[in-house]
C-alpha cells in the first residue's frame, strides 16, 4: 500500500502473492473476502485506507461455506455450524443449498445468499443460524489444509488409470478446465502422477482459485480495451509444477479468453486452444475447425434457403471454455437444419424433461453441461433424431 491508499497496481501485486499461497480452513473465509476487496480495487480504482476499513465492515455478519462442509464467519474465522460434505452438483461445489465461493448474510438469524455486489439475491432463507455442538476441536481448524475437504468431491471424477484421468479433467469446473487446457506442460506432468497425487493436485488448485477469486465458473469472451489494439488484463497461469500465478499483461483486443465470474476485477485465463485466424484447421473429431462461429460462417457461408446452422454440442460459454472453440466450431459439430426443426431443438434444450434427465428442476441444457464432449455429442445426435420424430 502506498501512503494511505491502495492502488490497482498494489492490489494486483497482493492478489499475485495470495494466488501463490496455500490456504488453511481457518484462513479460508478471510481469504475469500480479501480476494473480493482486492478485485474491487483492481476493477474500480484507487481506494483510501478509510474506505478500505469501511468496506471491510460489510463482512461483519457474513459467512462462507468452507471446503470441509462447515459455515464459518468471515471476520472471525470461527466455525458456526456443519452443513454437509461438499459435492459437485449442478455445475458447482455445494453442500445442500450453499455454494463454495459465495457470501451469505447471517445477521437476522438465517442465512441468505448475496450476489457479487454483496446484495441479497432474493431474500429467501437457506438455513437457520444455530449453535452446532457436533463441531469439535474448533481451535484446530486453522492447522488443516483446506483442499483436503474437496478431495472426496474431486475423487469421484477419477479412475484408477492416470492416463484416463486426463479425460476426467474435462468434468472439472469450467474455470479449472480452461486453466488446465491452457497449460500443456502441466498436463504432460499430470498424466505421470498417481491417482492420489492427481486428486490432491486438482483439489488444491480448485481450493486456491475459490479462496482468492470466488467461484470457479467461467465465461468465454473476446477481450476488449480502451486502446485500439491492446488491453491490460489480470492473467492466471499454471506452471508445469502446478504453481498458480497471476500477473497483468497486455493482450491483443479480440483475443478469446476464459473469464472467471468471481465478481469485480475477474481474472483471465488465456485460451491456447482456438488461437489463430479464420482459416480452418483440423478439429479433434477430424472436421475442419475454426476459432469462432463467425469464422465458420465466413468460410462456409449461409446454411441454405430455409435453414439455420446448428451446433450438435452446444456453443455455450462453458463448453467453449472446457473443450476449446475448435472442438465446438467445426464441420463435424455444426450442421444445417430446417428453421422449424432448429427452433424445436432449441426449445427442447431449454425445457425441463424429467423422463430424459431424471431432474424436475434442471433444464436439459443445465443437466448436460457438466458432461464430457463425447457424451454431449452422443446426446445431441439422439436429441436431433427424437425431436425430428416427435418422440421428445
Amino acid at each position: 500500500m502506498a501512503g494511505s491508499s491502495l492502488t490497482p497496481t498494489h492490489a494486483a501485486r497482493l492478489l499475485e502473492a495470495l494466488t501463490g499461497k496455500d490456504v488453511t480452513l481457518g484462513q479460508f473465509p478471510a481469504r475469500v473476502a480479501v480476494g473480493f476487496m482486492l478485485r474491487e480495487v483492481l476493477d474500480a480504482g484507487e481506494v483510501s485506507r478509510a474506505e478500505l476499513v469501511r468496506r471491510a465492515e460489510r463482512f461483519n455478519h457474513l459467512a462462507v461455506l468452507r471446503p470441509d462442509g462447515c459455515l464459518a464467519w468471515v471476520r472471525s474465522g470461527l466455525t458456526q455450524q456443519r452443513v454437509a460434505p461438499v459435492e459437485w452438483k449442478d455445475g458447482t461445489f455445494r453442500a445442500h443449498g450453499f455454494e463454495l465461493g459465495r457470501f451469505y448474510n447471517g445477521r437476522t438469524g438465517v442465512f441468505r445468499l448475496l450476489d457479487d455486489e454483496l446484495r441479497e439475491v432474493n431474500g429467501f432463507a437457506i438455513a437457520d443460524v444455530h449453535d452446532d455442538a457436533d463441531v469439535i476441536s474448533r481451535t484446530l481448524d486453522g492447522a488443516e489444509e483446506a483442499f483436503v475437504g474437496l478431495a472426496l468431491a474431486v475423487g469421484q471424477f477419477f479412475s484408477t488409470s492416470p492416463a484416463d484421468n486426463l479425460a476426467a479433467l474435462r468434468q472439472m469446473p469450467v474455470a479449472v478446465a480452461a486453466l488446465l487446457a491452457s497449460s500443456p506442460e502441466y498436463l504432460e506432468r499430470f498424466q505421470y502422477m498417481t491417482r492420489g497425487e492427481q486428486i490432491q493436485a486438482v483439489s488444491k488448485l480448485v481450493t486456491n482459485i475459490i479462496a482468492t477469486w470466488g467461484t470457479v465458473s467461467a465465461t468465454t469472451r473476446a477481450l476488449q480495451g480502451a486502446a485500439l489494439a491492446m488491453a491490460e488484463v489480470p492473467v492466471l497461469s499454471l506452471s508445469a509444477q502446478g504453481a498458480l500465478a497471476m500477473e497483468r499483461v497486455a493482450v491483443p483486443v479480440g483475443h478469446a479468453a476464459a473469464v472467471l465470474s468471481g465478481g469485480p476485477g475477474a481474472a483471465i485465463i488465456l485460451q491456447r486452444a482456438g488461437e489463430g485466424g479464420s482459416s480452418g484447421s483440423t478439429s479433434p473429431t477430424g472436421g475442419k475447425a475454426y476459432s469462432s462461429f463467425k469464422s465458420f460462417k465466413r468460410a462456409m457461408g449461409p446454411a441454405g434457403p430455409g435453414k439455420e446452422w446448428h451446433h450438435i454440442v452446444e456453443q455455450t460459454d462453458g463448453n467453449v471454455a472446457r473443450f476449446g472453440p475448435k472442438s465446438i466450431h467445426n464441420t463435424e459439430n455444426i450442421v444445417a437444419l430446417d428453421k422449424d426443426l432448429h427452433t424445436k431443438v432449441s426449445a427442447f434444450y431449454s425445457s425441463i424433461r424429467y423422463r430424459v434427465t431424471g431432474s424436475r428442476t434442471m433444464t436439459v441444457r443445465d443437466w448436460l453441461r457438466s458432461q464430457s464432449l463425447e457424451a454431449q455429442r452422443d446426446f445431441g445426435l439422439r436429441a436431433l433424431d427424437n425431436v425430428r420424430k416427435g418422440a421428445w
